[in-house]
């Protein structure tokens, strides 16, 4: 098949990128290039390259493409946070305009990355699918938005698969390090404090990047049947934390470790728990092959490899915000970012590895 990936070069897009070559597809990427420079390790390259805004895609880019997986996002909630004109014009105006050059194009299946944000601050049941959403993010906003008006598009020649990932984390070539799993640690390894932003009390479903990118390629390869619905949420019934948990599983892999609650800490707003029960009747064999604790070793390990990993941590190397705001200040950014918001983005000067645990989609 001919898959293109929009955010190909991104945290999950370059595991999606190796995973669809190494089943031995046709990969097309398109990125904006926002990020480029800023990459832990080689990333794997697509068979077709674009450097371009999504917004530029036309029908023509996407004929003989069978399915879209559309990863290119404002990614974060503090990013959304500061500009949410921005985060809505990307998030849901830049996947509709995706989508609807994908089924003029003749593309016959539509993945788009949503997230289980979109639950919000939901009590103590299992949330499936058809709970209501209750997002508490601009972030978040976006993806339901997004959602309700990709599912206007399906018809029988247009199959639309909403995604809601749960919180990712884990080691990617384009690493990111203003996830909640991947921030922990690396307080951990730069400052021997593992530092909680919020109380920690809340809950929220985790999945390895690389099993993310493996949801993408199982739902190109299967064939429908009568158990796909357009919205499933993606991860593991045993994978729901605490982020206090998480933190003390950090605290026990790197040793000499102590945990820390910043000064006025609150609750994070966003405590969900998630059934991932459809995903099993979509996908009977499709399992996680990553874990936490693993994970935070692998991870641990590549960390106090990467020469001066420290600087590049506080410095903000794998920090998106960070990255956006030096490109502002560069002018190498589409003009409206700056249009949408991004003098907030400039002058707010709080970084987004201080946002810390408890952030992230």
């Amino acid at each position: 098949m001919h898959i293109l990936v929009t955010g190909h070069r991104g945290y999950i897009g370059a595991h999606a990128v190796d995973l669809f070559r190494a089943a031995g597809h046709r990969v097309t990427g398109v990125d904006i290039g926002l990020y480029d420079g800023t990459e832990m390790d080689a990333c794997p390259p697509a068979h077709r390259d674009l450097t371009l805004d999504v917004f530029d895609l036309d029908t023509g880019a996407l004929r003989g493409v069978d399915v879209v997986v559309h990863l290119a996002a404002i990614s974060n909630d503090p990013m959304g946070a500061l500009s949410p004109h921005l985060t809505h014009r990307v998030n849901t105006g830049g996947t509709m305009h995706v989508a609807r050059c994908a089924k003029r194009a003749g593309v016959r299946r539509f993945l788009f990355a949503s997230s289980c944000s979109v639950y919000g601050a939901c009590g103590d049941r299992a949330l499936a699918e058809d709970a209501p959403c209750a997002p508490v993010s601009a972030y978040a906003q976006s993806k339901v938005n997004a959602e309700s008006r990709l599912r206007e598009l399906e018809s029988d020649d247009f199959t639309v698969v909403c995604l809601r990932n749960a919180t990712a984390y884990g080691d990617s070539p384009r690493l990111r390090t203003d996830l909640v799993v991947n921030n922990l640690l690396a307080h951990a390894v730069t400052t021997g404090t593992v530092m909680l932003r919020s109380s920690g009390t809340s809950r929220r479903p985790l999945i390895h990047c690389r099993d993310i990118a493996r949801a993408f390629v199982a739902l190109s390869e299967a064939p429908r049947t009568a158990a796909w619905q357009p919205v499933v949420n993606v991860g593991g019934n045993d994978e729901n934390w605490r982020i206090r948990e998480v933190a003390d599983v950090v605290h026990q892999e790197v040793e000499g470790s102590t945990i820390s609650v910043a000064d006025g800490a609150v609750d994070d707003p966003r405590d969900y728990h998630v059934s991932f029960d459809l995903l099993d009747s979509m996908l009977p064999h499709f399992r996680l092959r990553h874990s936490v604790r693993s994970t935070v070793r692998t991870m641990l390990r590549q960390y106090r490899a990467f020469p001066s990993f420290g600087d590049a941590f506080e410095g903000g190397r794998f920090t998106r915000l960070e990255v956006l705001r030096r490109r502002m200040d560069e002018g190498t950014v589409p003009g409206y970012f700056l249009e949408s918001g991004g003098a907030a983005l400039r002058a707010t000067p709080d970084s987004g590895a201080s946002v810390g645990p408890g952030h992230g989609p």
